[in-house]
């Protein structure tokens, strides 16, 4: 049930660039999270109100520095990002406390090829326009002689498993769109199926969704409206049990101010007040349930460095001085391009490379911290699953300076490969003068 609560609140704040709303999203990338900029990490939480916080909470916004202490953390997530954009790694966390982290792999399409979510993990192979996925749900697997009756569920220490919940056969555009989605249970009765459609501007304006999870088939179907800017202000809800239509008053960034949701039972409207950076990324957001504070979400954001091209320097010479050959040639300046890039990725590598190994700190310490709670049998088991993380982390870095050991090797056979050939060329050239100068002369 909190679960449900937080991915509600999660949905009510979700201010992102509409996408297909399916189970699975295999495109994960700054632009779906509604990220501007080149954002290389992004670290969110979401804080709700302490029981004993009064309902008519101020609007003071000299409280934003101290919400940390007003109110209480429940979940959040920390995300990481390459430069070109890509999700590397995302971690889950509760009440401050980090969980798994989990990296993401990707399949020459761009799309994601493993993923673990929030209480699921996701595998998916492409075939043309198609995509197979498997579901597996979490799982919580306690040691044998903790009674869980009595236990504190919420300290007691557990492992995770993920047994098959789902499978889903995906239909994808040239652009990599969700067309239709299939899901079955294990037995291989259908769960659910979604039908997708777009506009020229590859924005979705109408889904359809006929669900069987409650035990009979359930239709609703969805459209969507836009202002010219390409932001929704309109989601209007067709189903069995109620109609619904959530309309949208967006700013300037495209980050919803006020959301109407209209039921048969009622009207509710959530409001939302931001703080942004210099990159117009909000770092604080604050949602309001009909005028009454209902939660805040904080983001601390890092952002790659860029890559600075060099500036023109002012011409000091003539026109004529100019029109001369310079000693420079295009390729010499494609060679710099070159090096300047592979400087900026070697760059990436090295800081990519930093925040694993803090990673892999932090989670030793972790570890370290939750096998005080354990028993003898529970530390045993924790150790040698920490020494097979340890040695599988040690094969990977040995894996990762084999490659980069046979790059670099590459890299010098080709650059003395094209010198050999730059030089054979000018030899031939200098001959081929040579020979042109002598019939000249012939002549």
């Amino acid at each position: 049930m909190k679960k449900i609560l937080l991915l509600t609140i999660i949905a009510l704040c979700a201010i992102a660039p509409l996408k297909a709303q399916d189970i699975v999203n295999l495109r994960m990338d700054r632009g779906q999270m509604g990220l501007r900029g080149n954002v290389a990490s992004m670290d969110e939480d979401i804080l709700l109100r302490k029981d004993y916080f009064r309902e008519d909470w101020p609007e003071r916004k000299w409280f934003i520095k101290d919400l940390r202490s007003i109110l209480r953390e429940d979940n959040g997530r920390i995300v990481t990002f390459n430069p070109a954009g890509r999700m590397l790694t995302i971690t889950y966390t509760h009440q401050g406390k980090q969980g798994k982290t989990t990296r993401c792999t990707y399949a020459p399409n761009g799309l994601l090829t493993t993923f673990l979510g929030e209480g699921y993990k996701v595998e998916a192979k492409y075939n043309g326009n198609f995509a197979d996925i498997n579901v597996y749900a979490e799982a919580h697997d306690y040691s044998p002689n903790i009674n869980l009756a009595k236990a504190d569920l919420n300290t007691t220490p557990y492992t995770n498993s993920y047994p098959f919940d789902l499978k889903c056969r995906q239909e994808l555009s040239e652009d990599g769109l969700v067309l239709n989605s299939s899901y079955y249970y294990v037995d291989s009765l259908p769960a659910k199926v979604c039908e997708y459609k777009y506009n020229h501007k590859n924005l979705l304006v109408s889904e359809k969704v006929v669900d069987y999870s409650s035990g009979e088939k359930q239709i609703s179907n969805i459209t969507y409206n836009y202002d010219n800017r390409g932001f929704l202000t309109k989601k209007t809800v067709h189903a069995k049990a109620a109609d619904e239509t959530y309309s949208y008053e967006n700013n300037e960034f495209g980050d919803c101010v006020k959301m109407t949701v209209e039921r048969p039972y009622g009207t509710i409207v959530y409001t939302f007040d931001y703080v942004y950076d210099s990159m117009s990324n909000w770092t604080v957001r604050l949602q309001f349930e009909d005028g009454v504070f209902n939660n805040a979400a904080l983001r601390t954001l890092t952002y790659h460095k860029e890559v600075k091209e060099s500036a023109s320097k002012p011409q000091k010479k003539s026109t004529a001085a100019a029109s001369k050959p310079t000693k420079k040639s295009d390729k010499s300046i494609d060679n710099k391009a070159d090096k300047e890039r592979a400087a900026a990725e070697k760059q990436a590598a090295k800081e990519e490379k930093a925040r694993q190994q803090e990673e892999m700190k932090a989670q030793k310490a972790r570890a370290k911290e939750a096998e005080k709670n354990m028993t003898k049998e529970e530390r045993k088991a924790a150790a040698e699953e920490r020494k097979a993380i340890e040695k599988a982390e040690k094969e990977r870095l040995n894996a990762e300076k084999r490659a980069e050991k046979e790059r670099v090797a590459a890299e010098k056979k080709a650059e003395k490969e094209r010198k050999a050939a730059e030089k054979q060329a000018e030899k031939e050239r200098k001959a081929a003068e040579k020979q042109a100068e002598k019939e000249r002369k012939a002549a």
